[in-house]
């Protein structure tokens, strides 16, 4: 589901997106805002994302399988 068209996506176009989008939030961080703050915000832009491409729907399956992905891990560093 996350990449149902990645036949024609060369992941590495996002980079110079991605970079400049961390940028953007790292200078929150550097103006003194707590990183808690400038990660719920991401996310927030994330929800508004999903929502402008008609895909809120989808964000919940997503959202439970990345924290189940998350959780799977960090038990595997427990062990």
């Amino acid at each position: 589901m996350l990449l149902q068209n990645s036949s024609s996506v060369a992941l590495s176009d996002f980079t110079e997106v991605s970079a400049a989008m961390l940028e953007g939030y790292a200078k929150f961080v550097r103006v003194g805002l707590p990183g808690q703050t400038v990660a719920l915000a991401m996310l927030g832009a994330t929800i508004n994302l999903y929502e402008m491409f008609g895909m809120r729907g989808d964000l919940p399956e997503i959202l439970r399988a990345m924290a189940s992905r998350i959780e799977a891990e960090d038990e595997g560093k427990l062990a």
